[in-house]
C-alpha cells in the first residue's frame, strides 16, 4: 500500500460514515474521548465497556476512578467507535495504521461484554488496523472460530500471573484452566494466543514463571508477553491485607529486580522455544507482520520505503502545510517546516509520521 495515501484513506472512510450515521451518532462520537486521546505506547486503547468484577488485588483501574463491582458495556455502537477512532487526530487506518489495544480497563470477554466486544472488532476490519486484546475470560471453540474469522491481524494475549494463588491475587476472576483451554481453542483456529504474565508479582509469578510458560506452551501458545507491576498505595494496601510482604514487593519493583525477573521470564520463554516480547506492542507487531510502533528493537522489520517528495505529501495530507527540507538518516526522519506549527499540531504530526513511516520524528 502506498504509505502516502493512508491520510486520504481516513478521510474516505469518515466521510462514508458520516454519510451513513445519524447526526445524532455523529456529534456522540465525535465528542467521545476515543476521538481525541492520544494512544498509549501498546497503541489506543478501546473500551468495550468500563469497570471490571474480576478484583484482582494488583489491579489499577480503581485508581483510575473505574469501577471493582460493576462493568458496564460502552454506549457507542460499533460503526459509531469507527466514526469516534476516524475523529481522533492520532488514529491512521490500515495494517500499517495505529494498534489498537482492547481490555486495558475492563474485562472485554465477560458474559455481558464479549458481544459489544464482537461488534467493535468486526467493524474494525474495514479500518484494517491490527488489535490486540488481553482477557482472562474462557474463550470457547465457537468464539474462537467466530473471532477467526474476522480479516484483521488480531494478537490474543491471555493474562495468568499466577497457578497456585489465583484465589488469593485473583478472587472472581476465571479458573486458570479455562484460560489454558482459551490458548487451546484460539490456537486451534489458526490464531498466535500469547500468555500474558503482566504484572510479575515478586515472590510469586518470577517462582512460577516456568511452570506458568510450559502450561502455555502446551496449550500452544506462540509466545510470551512479560510486564512490571504498577504499584499504588490502593494496590499496596489490599496486598498488605492480605498478607503480603508488600516491603520485599515494593523494593523488588522499584529495583533492577524488576528488569531481571522480566528477562529471566523471557529467556525461559525462549529455552522452550516460544516468542519472549517485554512489551504488548511488540507481540501485535509480531502477529501483524509490521514493525513496532515504538521502534522496539526485537520487533524491527525493514522500515517502510519513502522518499522526500512522500513526507512532503504526508505532512500537507495531516496538518495541511509545507515543508522547506527533509533529512533522512538511518531510522530517523528531521523535518524542516516552512510553515510554523502550533505545539498540538506539532505533537500530532509527528505521532502520524512516526506511525506510518515507522521511523523515529523531529521537526523543526
Amino acid at each position: 500500500m502506498d504509505l502516502t495515501s493512508i491520510p486520504l484513506r481516513k478521510m474516505i472512510l469518515k466521510e462514508k460514515y458520516g454519510e451513513k450515521l445519524p447526526e445524532k451518532s455523529i456529534m456522540k462520537a465525535s465528542s467521545d474521548h476515543h476521538a481525541k486521546r492520544r494512544p498509549r505506547p501498546c497503541g489506543l486503547t478501546i473500551h468495550p465497556a468500563i469497570g471490571c468484577v474480576n478484583q484482582c488485588i494488583y489491579c489499577y483501574i480503581q485508581d483510575m476512578g473505574y469501577n471493582f463491582n460493576n462493568i458496564t458495556p460502552y454506549g457507542l455502537s460499533g460503526a459509531e467507535m469507527v466514526y469516534a477512532l476516524l475523529s481522533n487526530p492520532y488514529f491512521m487506518p490500515t495494517i500499517n495504521g495505529t494498534y489498537i489495544a482492547i481490555g486495558s480497563v475492563t474485562e472485554p470477554f465477560h458474559e455481558r461484554v464479549k458481544g459489544k466486544t464482537m461488534e467493535y472488532i468486526k467493524a474494525f476490519e474495514e479500518l484494517g488496523n491490527p488489535v490486540q486484546f488481553s482477557t482472562k475470560e474462557y474463550i470457547d471453540e465457537e468464539l474462537a472460530k467466530k473471532i477467526a474469522q474476522i480479516k484483521i491481524p488480531i494478537s490474543p494475549l491471555i493474562t495468568i500471573v499466577t497457578l497456585k494463588s489465583k484465589n488469593v491475587l485473583e478472587p472472581k476472576a476465571p479458573d486458570i484452566e479455562l484460560r489454558i483451554k482459551t490458548i487451546r481453542n484460539l490456537r486451534a483456529e489458526g490464531l498466535k494466543p500469547m500468555v500474558f504474565i503482566r504484572p510479575i508479582i515478586p515472590g510469586i509469578t518470577d517462582n512460577e514463571a516456568e511452570e506458568i510458560i510450559d502450561e502455555a506452551k502446551r496449550a500452544g501458545a506462540v509466545g510470551i508477553v512479560a510486564g512490571s507491576l504498577r504499584l499504588t498505595r490502593s494496590i499496596m494496601e489490599r496486598m498488605s491485607k492480605l498478607g503480603l510482604d508488600v516491603k520485599f514487593i515494593r523494593e523488588a519493583v522499584e529495583g533492577e529486580g524488576a528488569w531481571k525477573a522480566k528477562r529471566r521470564i523471557m529467556e525461559i520463554a525462549e529455552e522452550r522455544g516460544l516468542k519472549a516480547f517485554p512489551s504488548s506492542c511488540c507481540a501485535n507487531a509480531y502477529v501483524s507482520g509490521t514493525t513496532c510502533i515504538n521502534l522496539c528493537k526485537n520487533a524491527i522489520r525493514e522500515v517502510p520505503k519513502a522518499n522526500v517528495e512522500d513526507v512532503r505529501n504526508l505532512v500537507k495530507n495531516i496538518v495541511g502545510k509545507r515543508v522547506r527540507d527533509v533529512i533522512f538518516n538511518d531510522n530517523s526522519i528531521r523535518i524542516l517546516m516552512e510553515e510554523k506549527l502550533t505545539r498540538r499540531e506539532k505533537d500530532i504530526l509527528k505521532y502520524d509520521l512516526r506511525v506510518i513511516l515507522r521511523r523515529i520524528i523531529s521537526i523543526v
